[in-house]
């Protein structure tokens, strides 16, 4: 209901089904483990080949210049005459190129491109992965189904599925490589096993579907599930671009028309603050463990309801105050707010210590 709220705001045409209109609109689907479900007409797929060669010809027409197999490997500053630092060019393996402004989207590579011009990049990288099935009969033209409780979705392509989602285990991978870009890894199933049984759930076919492919890649992920945006604090025409956890396809388009406006014009058209790189301090920013064991967490409950007065339970007892063990024995519950735990309400019965994830 909330959702389906939230898209009539912003103009997203929806429908709320009961189960019997779900099996009509989904013949294969098991509906008899649900209340009902939320439909949106217009949610579809798109081809993340086809879009990027879209829009690489469209800028190529407004006198873009795209360069390919061109390695970035360093990025020029100065500090100005106010003490500022700001981006004064870029190294790569074919010149170099003078540029006052350099977006940072790589993904991630991001945290590394960063660092060439002395950029915190809050973002860890995981493994992520989908299959594709064999062809299922009758699924043509059927809609995409998420089922936020088993935490999957069953995105259609052509006569088949892709079967992804968000586990409570995901593999993080510690080391990037540089040379890995557009390389895959080979697919974990003890890891991607577990959400085999909430697919078959929803879609009893896939019991004698077999898998025509896998696919696991490199995906970045950030602490709040949130993408990075917006100037960096640090250095002064060094935006970024990156994070998305997942959804870049999704929200690329927009993200980027706004991008486009904060360079262009100093700041976006919309109110980007809960994207803006600036939301978090620089004491987190720079600290591992807080990015590793949040993202983790905000990874793993992607799909979750999110009840009010909800608190992260990763994360925490990074920063506490020097009345922090005096407010515990009195029964403070503790709230966190980057990073530092702050009273929120006191119980008269019993005191809840700050648990290490």
């Amino acid at each position: 209901m909330r959702l389906s709220t939230i898209g009539r705001v912003y103009g997203v045409e929806s429908f709320i089904l009961s189960p019997e209109e779900t099996k009509q609109l989904y013949p294969l689907m098991n509906v008899s483990d649900i209340y009902g479900s939320l439909y949106s007409p217009r949610d579809g797929v798109i081809d993340p080949a086809g879009i990027c060669t879209a829009l690489t010809r469209a800028a190529t027409k407004a006198g873009a210049k795209v360069i390919s197999k061109c390695a970035v490997t360093g990025i020029n500053t100065k500090i100005d005459e106010f003490g500022t630092k700001r981006v004064t060019g870029v190294d790569t393996t074919v010149g170099h190129i003078k540029t006052n402004c350099v977006v940072n989207c790589g993904g991630v590579w991001a945290p590394s491109l960063g660092a060439m011009a002395g950029v915190k990049v809050p973002l860890v990288a995981m493994h992520h992965a989908y299959i594709v099935t064999e062809r299922i009969p009758g699924i043509n033209n059927m809609p995409n189904v998420r089922d936020h409780d088993a935490s999957v979705y069953l995105k259609l392509q052509g006569d088949a599925l892709c079967v992804g989602g968000y586990e409570k285990d995901p593999v993080f991978w510690n080391e990037v490589k540089r040379d890995f870009a557009f390389s895959l890894f080979d697919l974990d199933w003890d890891v991607f096993s577990a959400h085999i049984e909430g697919a078959v759930n929803r879609v009893p076919a896939l019991v004698d579907t077999g898998v025509k492919s896998t696919v696991c890649g490199p995906e970045s992920f950030t602490a709040d599930h949130k993408p990075l945006m917006g100037e960096s604090p640090e250095v002064r025409g060094f935006y970024l671009g990156c994070g998305f956890n997942s959804s870049g396809m999704m929200m690329g388009p927009g993200c980027g028309r706004e991008l486009a406006k904060w360079v262009a014009h100093g700041r976006p058209d919309l109110d980007l603050f809960s994207y803006d790189i600036r939301r978090f301090s620089q004491k987190l920013s720079g600290n591992q463990q807080w990015i590793k064991e949040r993202s983790h967490e905000a990874y793993a409950k992607n799909y979750s309801i999110v009840f009010p007065h909800d608190e992260p339970l990763a994360g925490r007892g990074m920063r506490k105050s020097v009345l922090h063990q005096v407010l515990e024995d009195q029964g403070c519950f503790f709230q966190e707010r980057h990073g530092y735990e702050r009273p929120g309400w006191f119980s008269t019965k019993l005191t809840v210590p700050v648990s290490l994830y």
